[in-house]
């Protein structure tokens, strides 16, 4: 899909440098710039909903994951 968008020039000569050194078009560094952006809000999310705690402790973090995965598929025949 085609867009325009307004932007200061200063900002474009800037995001042309950056797709040149990335090896990328304009369209490619801002769809590049938008996912990363997408996955940040993600993890966000994700840390607003678990808590930090659950990020910053491995025991935590496995015993979440542990009781996510019983919840999850305790109804799985192996």
């Amino acid at each position: 899909m085609k867009i325009g968008i307004s932007m200061p020039a200063d900002l474009i000569a800037f995001a042309d440098e950056e797709a040149k050194r990335r090896g990328l078009t304009r369209s490619g560094l801002l769809a590049d710039l938008l996912q990363a952006e997408k996955v940040r809000e993600q993890a966000r999310r994700y840390i607003d909903q678990h808590g930090w705690d659950v990020a910053e402790d491995e025991e935590a973090w496995k015993a979440y994951q542990k009781q996510r995965m019983a919840a999850e598929y305790g109804d799985d025949e192996w």
